[in-house]
């Protein structure tokens, strides 16, 4: 027994310094070796005595606070179902998932992080759990983003022959089913949950016991969850469009939240790798805006550095310091039990 507990304390031990080494050495190699944000620090440098930089970022670290504890607080409301906890340790385990998720492929480790903060529960109820909170916002990502794009297809493309046509309302059909599938999955998760359990075989017993846990939520919850994940959408959606006008992309209020919403849309439908994820959210940003700029508008404009320097400083402001914070959070995990 003490032997197997001094294993689990080292496997702790090893565990916690891989995440934090790795996601440091992660956070690091962008903020010095990545040539996108060397351009974004000079200019910053260049600027730092203006009034409104230090407006603005003060202004988006407030945003950020705001966007994690909405996150929180809609992670907390699912997983009190099967553990109590405050909104200060809800708030923590945000932020070691954070942490944990800085190098993980589609940000998976996210799960990982936030339920080993749990005392009591069984991992894989929360991790269950967990995703249907992911789930919630992905939901609101798609769906936010199909709005925007039936608006641009209906804004922007008059000139198509009959087949071009009939292609583009095929596609907003698809689009429709697709958000209304996700949706009905969403809301009956509860009957779904009932119905795996009688038809999955008892061998998977641990299995049907786990998604069980998704019986326990009632259709209010859910559409409580969901304005939870629109409001937080919302949030970083106005983050980013601060950001962009501040680095002088002239957009208004209205196209600017069309673009982003596309924008979350690609990203959310493209499979990464994080190592990778910081060069994608900038080519796709750049490529929609000017895509929007100067074949849409035929405006003959290129607003690159001010694309790319949005999508660093909300990627600096919304992820790295996070994540970084959460690292102390890390350092208390139990990966494997000590008792």
């Amino acid at each position: 027994m003490f032997k197997n507990t001094k294993l689990n304390k080292t496997y702790n031990f090893l565990l916690k310094l891989l995440i934090i080494s790795t996601s440091f050495g992660y956070i690091i190699y962008q903020l010095f070796y990545n040539e996108n944000y060397q351009k974004v620090f000079d200019a910053f440098v260049s600027d730092f005595s203006s009034r409104s930089l230090i407006m603005m970022m003060t202004l988006m670290l407030l945003m950020m606070l705001v966007n994690w504890s909405i996150e929180a607080y809609k992670w907390r409301s699912l997983i009190i179902k099967i553990e109590k906890i405050s909104f200060a340790k809800a708030f923590k385990a945000i932020l070691a998932g954070l942490s944990v998720s800085t190098f993980s492929p589609n940000r998976i480790g996210d799960f990982l992080g936030r339920v080993f903060i749990l005392q009591k529960a069984n991992p894989w109820k929360a991790i269950f759990i967990s995703i249907l909170c992911s789930m919630s916002q992905l939901m609101i990502t798609l769906f936010m983003g199909s709005v925007s794009i039936i608006i641009y297809i209906l804004a922007f493309t008059h000139k198509q022959d009959i087949f071009s046509s009939y292609i583009l309302w095929i596609f907003i059909g698809l689009l429709v089913f697709a958000n209304f599938l996700l949706f009905s999955v969403f809301f009956n998760v509860s009957f779904i949950s009932k119905l795996l359990y009688k038809i999955i075989s008892d061998k998977w017993i641990k299995i049907k016991k786990y998604l069980r846990v998704y019986s326990y939520f009632k259709f209010t919850e859910l559409r409580n969850v969901l304005l939870f994940s629109l409001l937080r959408y919302l949030v970083f959606c106005t983050q980013f469009f601060l950001l962009l006008r501040f680095f002088g992309v002239p957009l208004h209020i209205f196209e600017g939240f069309l673009m982003i919403s596309l924008i979350y849309f690609i990203l959310s439908v493209i499979p990464s790798m994080t190592l990778a994820e910081i060069g994608i959210r900038g080519s796709v940003a750049v490529a929609v805006f000017d895509y929007y700029f100067n074949t849409t508008l035929n405006l003959n404009v290129h607003f690159n550095f001010g694309v790319v320097a949005a999508t660093s400083v909300l990627w600096l402001i919304n992820i790295a310091l996070p994540a970084l914070i959460g690292n102390i959070f890390v350092l208390k995990l139990h990966f494997f039990k000590v008792k």
